[in-house]
């Protein structure tokens, strides 16, 4: 079969065919157009699972002519049948039994793409653009449940080891939650707060003064009045935390004003609040009196709103 054959099929006849289905009439020409060719006789070749078309390596859109942004991948389903592999400009995912994979593929895409993409699999999930230091634009924050009702769990795992800007598998435990919320990290502006979650492959804040880089000033373990001092020397302000235990190990973070830290306590971390404050992490001295009632700390970004 010549493709030139097929030119009575114009892009516009499969506009408005469902993803993942051939039951509109642009489809269906191109089906019976196929089908009436005799298929030559071949050896059934081998199938191995789909991956990430980023993770095979394979570059979309430069093997098939005419291939709108949005590609839709259906693994040894039925015509019909649910879609499990969805990627466009934004982002791939890939959604087999028990994991689901994502690769961020333009970090600055609008929220609406990558929504779209989880829809196409059939997960209901909210994206967010959320404030990120600079290491973090791109990445991945969350999933956030939205469903309170959802008994299973999640756990993420990222190697770094892709095409994409950012990639990570989360294996399901349980069934597939009816709804998630997901944040993309995008520049912040100058002085505009950071996030105040960590993306999804970071974990707790770690010791150094940015929050991140071991950049020769580990603030862990130092008195505050050591690191107010480098503070001061680099021109950034401050922010402060108490860093309250319980007896049931448990902690509470609260936010305090400079003047209710004294220049002896001991520093247990810091992080990144915006391009020109750090907040620090404090343990308070005996003379701060008891641990406050823990008491919830409003969160700047919350992915399920």
């Amino acid at each position: 079969m010549n493709i030139s054959e097929l030119a009575d099929v114009r892009d516009e006849d499969l506009a408005g065919d469902p993803a993942g289905q051939a039951s509109g009439a642009g489809a269906r020409t191109l089906m019976n157009a196929i089908m009436s060719e005799e298929p030559a006789p071949a050896t059934p070749p081998r199938r191995s699972p789909w991956r990430s078309p980023l993770r095979r390596g394979v570059l979309l859109g430069t093997a098939v002519i005419g291939l709108a942004a949005a590609v839709v991948l259906g693994v040894g389903l039925p015509a019909g049948g649910p879609v499990t592999a969805y990627a466009n400009a934004a982002v791939a995912v890939d959604l087999s039994p028990g994991s689901l994979s994502i690769d961020v593929i333009d970090p600055a895409a609008d929220p609406r793409r990558f929504e779209e993409a989880f829809r196409a699999i059939g997960v209901n999930a909210t994206v967010r653009m959320i404030p990120a230091m600079p290491d973090h634009v791109g990445k991945l924050y969350g999933p956030a449940l939205t469903d309170p009702d959802w008994r299973g769990s999640m756990t993420m795992k990222s190697d770094g080891a892709c095409a994409a800007v950012y990639c990570a598998t989360y294996t399901l435990h349980g069934d597939l939650p009816s709804r998630l919320a997901f944040g993309i990290g995008r520049p912040a502006a100058p002085g505009e707060p950071y996030a105040d979650i960590p993306p999804a492959d970071t974990g707790r804040w770690q010791g150094a003064l940015d929050g991140y880089h071991r950049d020769g000033f580990d603030v862990h373990g130092k008195t505050v009045a050591e690191v107010r001092s480098e503070l001061d020397r680099r021109g950034l302000g401050a922010r402060y935390r108490l860093w309250w235990s319980y007896p049931d190990n448990s902690y509470f973070g609260e936010p305090v004003p400079a003047d209710r830290v004294k220049d002896d306590w001991i520093v247990e971390s810091s992080r990144a609040y915006s391009s020109d404050t750090i907040e620090v992490t404090v343990v308070p001295g005996p003379e701060a009196g008891p641990a406050p009632e823990p008491s919830p700390v409003p969160r700047a970004w919350d992915l399920r709103e």
